[in-house]
């Protein structure tokens, strides 16, 4: 099985992050993409690199990736995230990875639509945070997983949840 995966609040917990340092800054704000435009791109360059470093992982998501690796699952991370907001992005990135023990088989950076990569690389389970880049993904007759409540798509609060969920689909799919 392929699986595709995001990082940003689907392996790491971002948003509790980023609030924690929006709170610093601009605590009349409690969402950073709400900022006007200027100081929404100030508080990122500023702040990208060193809230990234501070990102705790999702709870389950080095057993989820042992299971994966022991059962020769394929893991192909798919994610918007680039250097836009500082250069080092795609290098700290994957030293993040690597440092919390997360092997992958492919990444692929600087992709906000998923569905296209994801099907080019056969995925068969693709697991994100968000509703709408589902959408996109499912388009490519991918089933989808959601790290949250979803009315759409099989919801999930953390990983040890997504390996039980893919214990009992794998015996009747492989």
């Amino acid at each position: 099985m392929i699986l595709g995966i995001d990082i940003d609040d689907t392996i790491t917990c971002t948003t509790e992050t980023i609030k924690k340092y929006l709170k610093k800054k601009y605590p009349e704000y409690d969402e950073y993409k709400k900022l006007p435009r200027k100081e929404y791109i100030r508080f990122l360059k500023r702040n990208m690199k060193e809230m990234r470093s501070e990102y705790k992982l999702k709870e389950g998501v080095k057993e989820a990736f042992d299971y994966f690796h022991k059962n020769d699952f394929r893991i192909i991370i798919i994610t918007a995230r680039n250097n836009k907001y500082y250069r080092g992005s795609k290098l700290d990135t994957i030293k993040y990875l690597s440092d919390h023990g997360l092997v992958c088989d492919k990444i692929f950076f600087n992709k906000p639509k998923k569905g296209k990569t994801a099907f080019k690389e056969h995925v068969d389970l693709f697991i994100d945070d968000k509703e709408s880049v589902l959408d996109g993904v499912s388009k490519y007759e991918i089933k989808c997983l959601c790290m949250r409540d979803s009315a759409k798509y099989p919801s999930f609060h953390n990983w040890y949840e997504i390996i039980e969920y893919i214990k009992k689909e794998d015996k009747h799919g492989r």
